[in-house]
């Protein structure tokens, strides 16, 4: 054999036809295998260029939805008036998600749910969810026209998809609602039937504020369009919170405009209250005083001889009626305002017995106090004690018919405690508070208002026939935290 390696017949020569069919050292190999690689690389760098746009378009995206939450968080917490803030919640819920509807459901005082506010993705598209939002127009979606109305839906704790996520407080992503098993037909057709439309694709999110659930946002989409994502989930987990507290703000907001509207209420009573009792008691008598006095004037001048004795018993007359208005007077200023309670010798026992002093002489019920005091609280403590006591003495006196009222104060290590007992002819507590607005009296209210100033408790037994007991408990920690 021919040597080896410049034998082209020898079976290892790189041009031996068995080398070349099988190509390991073809002669146009390495250059082959070089393109290859070159074409590769080149794969490669316009993967990684692909990428690294759409990584640049996923910042921007990012950038610009985290610019679009920025605006809506301004807009939300810039919102002090519920209604249209609820609105404005569903509104944003539904541009950012693609839904077709949107609720919102907040907690009432037992745990259900009420619905709001429900929106369209037409209403999305006509309103500019970052600008002023004004009150919402009747459409022809019934649960809009209902929710607008005033008759707001219900749902109870575990109903629907929306109560289970009030219920246990975790988020819900269903991508389609025709293949998930979590829930059946009819838990989904309850929130079909409070959204309007019949859900393909669902996204519920709990409202949590100060770790509890305060209400829940949901959007829907229908079965002919794509579901929601987890970006979709993202974008609501966070605008949920974003609404919690922006509801908790409205929440607090109204009830300060309430209890502002009802102090100012209860002002301009307490004015026509006094004003009223000025004109028809020291007004009147002081001018009855006035005319017996010029009636006496006229006895003595037009005869002197024998007008005298008579102008005696007038100004008599005219005395007694003195030291009454004066002595209802001073009744009127305690009540406004018992200094006795600014007394070092003075204090609450003090200001109870002055207080009640007055009605032991009327036919009113026969009044029995009792009390264990043996150190005295701060001023407002006992200013505000007094205050709750006179007032559910006054209801015994107006409205009770009672013939026997006890009155107890108690003080302990832990707490003061005092009662006022009664054995009138009761009332129906809860029928009561349920028609304050309509009766127009605030009492037991700013009973129940005080005490909680003092971080104590009022708790009001009664029942029609049976009398009633005011138990108001204020605890030493309280007490001494409002000195």
């Amino acid at each position: 054999m021919p040597g080896y390696p410049n034998d082209p017949n020898h079976p290892n020569h790189p041009n031996h036809p068995n080398q070349r069919a099988n190509g390991a050292y073809s002669t146009f190999g390495p250059a082959t295998n070089n393109l290859d690689d070159q074409g590769v690389a080149a794969a490669l760098r316009a993967e990684i260029d692909r990428l690294h746009r759409r990584n640049r378009q996923l910042e921007e995206q990012a950038h610009g939805l985290l610019t679009v939450l920025e605006g809506v968080a301004n807009a939300l917490s810039a919102e002090i008036d519920l209604p249209p803030l609820l609105r404005r919640i569903a509104l944003v819920a539904i541009r950012l998600t693609g839904a077709h509807v949107g609720a919102v459901y907040l907690s009432d005082a037992s745990g259900a749910l009420i619905v709001e506010a429900v929106e369209t993705a037409q209403a999305a598209a006509e309103t500019n969810i970052l600008s002023p939002l004004i009150a919402p127009e009747l459409g022809q979606d019934a649960t809009l026209m209902l929710v607008a109305s005033g008759e707001r839906p219900r749902l109870a704790l575990g109903r629907g998809v929306a109560g289970w996520v009030a219920q246990t407080g975790e988020l819900q992503l269903i991508g389609d609602a025709a293949t998930d098993r979590r829930f059946t037909p009819q838990a989904l057709a309850v929130d079909g039937a409070l959204l309007g439309v019949q859900p393909g694709s669902l996204l519920v999110i709990p409202m949590v504020f100060r770790g509890g659930v305060t209400g829940v946002l949901e959007v829907a989409k229908r079965a002919e369009t794509p579901g929601f994502d987890v970006r979709s989930l993202e974008i609501m987990r966070t605008l949920g919170a974003q609404a919690a507290v922006a509801v908790a703000n409205a929440q607090l907001y109204q009830r300060l405009r309430s209890e502002r509207d009802r102090i100012i209420q209860t002002q301009e009573e307490e004015r026509k209250r006094l004003g009223m009792w000025l004109h028809d008691g020291p007004a009147q008598q002081l001018a009855q005083i006035a005319g017996t006095l010029e009636y006496a004037e006229t006895l003595i001048t037009r005869d002197p001889a024998t007008g005298v004795s008579k102008a005696l018993a007038e100004m008599r007359a005219a005395r007694e009626n003195a030291i009454r208005t004066t002595h209802e007077m001073r009744n009127m200023l305690f009540d406004l305002r018992p200094l006795v309670l600014d007394a070092d010798n003075g204090g609450l026992v003090a200001a109870l017995r002055f207080f009640l002093l007055r009605f032991n002489s009327g036919a009113g019920p026969r009044i029995r106090f009792d009390a264990y005091y043996p150190k005295r609280l701060s001023h407002n403590i006992e200013l505000t004690t007094f205050a709750i006591i006179q007032e559910a003495v006054n209801n015994v006196l107006k409205h009770a018919h009672a013939t026997a009222c006890w009155i107890d104060l108690r003080e302990s290590e832990t707490a003061l405690v005092a009662t006022v007992r009664d054995d009138g002819q009761g009332f129906d507590v809860r029928q009561v508070q349920q028609e304050y607005e309509s009766r127009g009296s605030w009492g037991m209210l700013s009973m129940h208002e005080r005490a909680e100033l003092l971080r104590g408790s009022l708790a009001i037994a009664s029942q029609p026939g049976n009398g009633s007991i005011v138990t108001l408990t204020v605890p030493r920690d309280g007490a001494n935290a409002s000195r």
